[in-house]
């Protein structure tokens, strides 16, 4: 008799701890490279979310804008940073992806934007992106950004492409194109080997703020048709606003650029109760969201569900109704 009531004891024992871990919420984020704004962003999120529900077990990994739909698509991350025109082209199967990403689901939208930062150093011979490729006709340049995979290296692509050049060509005049990752960007650029620095990052980037400490930087802004151009591409006309980067010369100006909106995206397989909680901790604290990164200080929730041509998650549908954000 003895030894049953040990057993039932143990039994009792053993199943709030088997209950306890069946209620973990199992996560892996892709975010973006090592050292670029949405690997920090993804962080700060982690934080805030387990503060408020311990439950969650979020793993943060490096991921790039157009690779991580496809990981979404095929189970590799549970939820992943995204950008609106490869999140559209993925669903739709469209350049830059072969099939249609029929899985994807719109968790948030509306978190800060990314900008296209295009630095060089405060002395080189050039004001506009337009004089980089005047240049580039007759000299070598030296211009680096992500690999490929990553939303950096597709619109440099869109910028080669629009002033008909190529990177054979750069190499071909001696110059060169650098494919690296952000930290290796800034170490190329602190030590002169590059001087052309590409970057898709939220602004103030923190790749571009130690680069520019090293080394005063011009961020060069875009002519009016490249910015017409790259909107028919599906980016959006923006600025980087005054005051963003201290080290940076024309730090006194707004500086034109294109841009593109933070977006959070998940599997439609991921279960709707853990995105709905998920959604839920963040629409409850938006104050502590705004202070996550700079890029997220006007957020507002309303914003948070318009990507039309996306389905959102169900989850995170059950979090905006109850928020009084969708009906």
């Amino acid at each position: 008799m003895r030894r049953w009531i040990v057993i039932v004891a143990a039994l009792a024992l053993l199943v709030p701890a088997l209950t306890a871990t069946a209620q973990q919420k199992n996560l892996t984020w892709t975010a973006g490279q090592v050292g670029g704004g949405w690997y920090q962003q993804a962080g700060g999120f982690v934080e805030l979310i387990h503060s408020k529900d311990s439950s969650f077990n979020i793993k943060v990994v490096p991921g790039a804008g157009i690779q991580n739909m496809s990981k979404v698509q095929q189970g590799e991350t549970e939820i992943a940073w995204g950008l609106p025109p490869f999140i559209a082209a993925s669903y739709n199967g469209q350049d830059p992806y072969k099939d249609k990403h029929s899985d994807m689901r719109l968790v948030m939208n509306g978190l800060g934007f990314v900008h296209i930062q295009f630095a060089v150093p405060a002395e080189y011979p050039a004001k506009t992106v337009k004089d980089v490729f005047e240049i580039a006709k007759s000299k070598a340049i030296t211009i680096g950004t992500t690999p490929p995979g990553g939303s950096d290296e597709w619109v440099m692509r869109k910028v080669f492409e629009f002033y008909k050049t190529t990177y054979a060509d750069v190499r071909a005049k001696g110059g060169k194109v650098i494919l690296v990752s952000y930290s290796d960007l800034t170490t190329q650029y602190r030590d002169r080997n590059m001087d052309i620095f590409f970057a898709n990052l939220a602004v103030p980037g923190a790749a571009l703020q130690e680069a520019s400490l090293a080394r005063k930087m011009r961020i060069l802004p875009m002519d009016d048709d490249l910015i017409k151009f790259l909107e028919s591409q599906g980016l959006s006309r923006g600025v980087i606003p005054k005051g963003s980067y201290k080290d940076v010369v024309n730090n006194d100006h707004d500086i034109p650029t294109v841009t593109m909106a933070n977006t959070i995206v998940a599997n439609a397989k991921v279960p709707a109760d853990v995105v709905y909680q998920f959604t839920k901790v963040i629409l409850s604290d938006v104050n502590s969201v705004r202070k996550i990164h700079p890029a997220f200080k006007d957020f507002d929730p309303k914003d948070a569900v318009r990507l039309a041509n996306v389905p959102l998650h169900p989850g995170a549908e059950r979090a905006y109704k109850e928020a009084g954000l969708l009906k």
